[in-house]
């Protein structure tokens, strides 16, 4: 099995996520990832950011080019995902984060994609919480033996991982995700 690019962007492998879900076109994809944008209320990119990756995707064999759609401007070029490029976001939607920094952003944004198709994400939430119970551990310890203004920053590091290994036990009381839950058909 291929490994995913580590050189992608989280805009980059948010396009490709998207465009794993069906052939769409920049705006679209801007729209989702806008402030006001279903994924915009948690992480948002800008449209020329968009664009920009897009146009990396099509250079880097990710994406390809899927004819033009009508609307009610110019005609939108659509796009759609390659083979390698779905066997890329699969796998990348199914790693976790390494950093608890990245619980907020790429983590989440993982969730919500896996939601948006119905992805399982049950996989991805076991894996973050293997990955982070050797940190919270360390983080703990370090917590424990500090002193003065080490101990603040020490006790804030092991206080945020575990609240994030609540959000994972939340997660998992929850159910697991589908379909039905997100809203689409």
């Amino acid at each position: 099995m291929r490994t995913a690019r580590s050189g992608l962007n989280l805009t980059e492998w948010v396009v490709l996520a998207l465009a794993a879900e069906g052939p769409t076109h920049g705006w679209a994809v801007a729209r989702l990832l806008g402030k006001g944008g279903p994924l915009g209320e948690a992480w948002s990119s800008s449209r020329p950011l968009v664009y920009r990756a897009i146009a990396r995707l099509l250079a880097d064999g990710l994406l390809r080019s899927a004819g033009s759609s009508e609307g009610q401007g110019p005609n939108r070029e659509t796009f759609e995902i390659t083979p390698a490029g779905a066997e890329d976001v699969e796998e990348w939607l199914r790693t976790p984060v390494d950093h608890v920094r990245d619980l907020r952003t790429t983590f989440l944004v993982k969730l919500l994609l896996l939601e948006r198709s119905g992805g399982d994400r049950d996989l991805l939430v076991e894996r973050q919480r293997e990955r982070l119970a050797p940190i919270a551990a360390t983080l703990a310890g370090q917590a424990a033996g500090a002193t003065g203004p080490e101990r603040v920053v020490a006790t804030w590091r092991s206080l945020n991982v575990d609240a994030a290994i609540r959000f994972l036990d939340a997660l998992e009381e929850d159910g697991p995700a589908g379909p039905s839950r997100t809203g689409r058909a």
